[in-house]
């Protein structure tokens, strides 16, 4: 060191920290230092509220030299992960350092706890399989169909992956509405990402969810075997659509998904598909209309001949009605004319008759009427001399008196 170095080393005042300056400064350094940290579970506590207190060391034959470190994981964070952590259980941590202002303590945060090695990996997929089997979660019936013509389309994977290329390639050209959102894929890490991508798209107005990433390992696809994540995918509101590839072990989500896919072609491929029938449908469908109308019109014209004839045999029976009708005329006027005639005659030969009785005719022939107080005289015994009577004559009455009776 020079002497020019000394003399600016000496005028600058040394840093004071108060202890809580220094540990904020100490954790703000620690935020930025993001770390995975392996090691076996030696002690587990949960607390009240559900935040996990455990304790993690290394996994030396020499367990009196092992070190150890204190880990905590909140609540959220430790359902999420969606592993029990037992004694003895080794795990892969991920996270950041952080200490206490209230003790000085240092703990580790672990944002992420997954199982280490195969093995370990192996037994919880088939726990967490075996307990979401039997809940009914993979069932056939509770699976949603596609719906026929699906136009808005979701997709969760990692914008930088090869698959969204894949997919937007086979995709058809129909008209489709395109939403993505970016998430990881890779590891238990991606977790959060996805079911944040998922709860987004709970919200969102879409017709069908494409979930999808690239084959990989056990390891690799061990955010896809995440409880919280099967379920938030069991109970999304349309049709999802897994296309993550796998192996032997099919990942829960696919499992659980309405419609499970080995690549993002495929993927594309069962989307593409109803609009592919559509135009052998409208073909269909237009066979269908024409067969329906030339059915229509042969029975229109079935029913016009009928009407027709229906119509036909009515005009007929009018006219023969009107014949009919004519002819009881005909037969009306006929007979009463005749009655007419007959009729005359009778009153005409009445008339003879009571023309001849006419009491005036007799009087003609020098006959004459009697009467007595009005009344005609027929015979000599109501008359006594001395009464007065009347004589009615052709041409007039002659009053007189009964002077004398001679009875005949």
């Amino acid at each position: 060191m020079t002497k020019n170095e000394d003399s600016n080393n000496m005028e600058q005042p040394e840093m004071v920290f108060s202890v809580g300056e220094y540990i904020e400064a100490v954790n703000a350094t620690l935020k930025k230092f993001k770390v995975k940290i392996t090691g076996e579970v030696s002690s587990v506590k949960l607390g009240p509220t559900g935040h996990c207190y455990f304790t993690i060391k290394d996994s030396s034959p020499d367990k009196q030299g092992a070190s150890a470190l204190d880990c905590i994981a909140w609540k959220y964070d430790y359902q999420m992960c969606g592993v029990k952590l037992v004694e003895g259980l080794e795990v892969i941590l991920s996270g950041e350092g952080r200490v206490y202002e209230a003790n000085g303590r240092f703990s580790f945060v672990a944002k992420t706890i997954e199982p280490k090695g195969e093995g370990a990996l192996k037994k919880a997929y088939d726990q967490l399989k075996e307990k979401l089997d039997k809940e009914g979660v993979f069932d056939v019936e509770r699976k949603k169909p596609l719906p026929e013509y699906p136009q808005k389309i979701g997709v969760i994977t990692s914008k930088n992956g090869a698959v969204i290329n894949d997919l937007l390639t086979n995709l058809g050209q129909f008209g489709f509405k395109i939403k993505m959102a970016d998430s990881r894929v890779e590891g238990q890490e991606a977790v959060a990402d996805l079911l944040g991508a998922v709860r987004t798209f709970k919200k969102q107005n879409i017709d069908v969810l494409v979930i999808m990433r690239g084959g990989g390992s056990l390891e690799s696809l061990q955010a896809f075997n995440n409880e919280m994540l099967v379920r938030a995918v069991a109970d999304f509101p349309c049709p999802v659509i897994a296309a993550i590839g796998h192996d032997k072990d099919v990942p829960l989500l696919a499992l659980v998904a309405d419609y499970a896919c080995s690549t993002p072609t495929a993927a594309a491929n069962t989307i593409n598909k109803s609009w592919e029938m559509a135009p052998l449908k409208i073909s269909q469908a237009e066979g269908l209309i024409t067969g329906w109308f030339n059915d229509f019109f042969d029975r229109y014209k079935k029913y016009e001949s009928r009407l027709n004839n229906y119509f036909l045999r009515i005009e007929q029976g009018i006219a023969n009605q009107e014949k009919f009708v004519d002819g009881c005329w005909q037969k009306t006027v006929s007979a009463f004319a005749f009655n007419l005639k007959e009729i005359i005659q009778k009153l005409y030969f009445a008339a003879q008759n009571i023309k001849a009785c006419d009491p005036q005719n007799n009087l003609a022939l020098g006959y004459c009427l009697a009467r007595k107080s009005g009344r005609l005289v027929k015979t000599v015994d109501v008359l006594q001399a001395g009464d007065d009577f009347s004589l009615q004559m052709a041409d007039g009455i002659v009053d007189s008196t009964v002077k004398k009776l001679t009875k005949e």
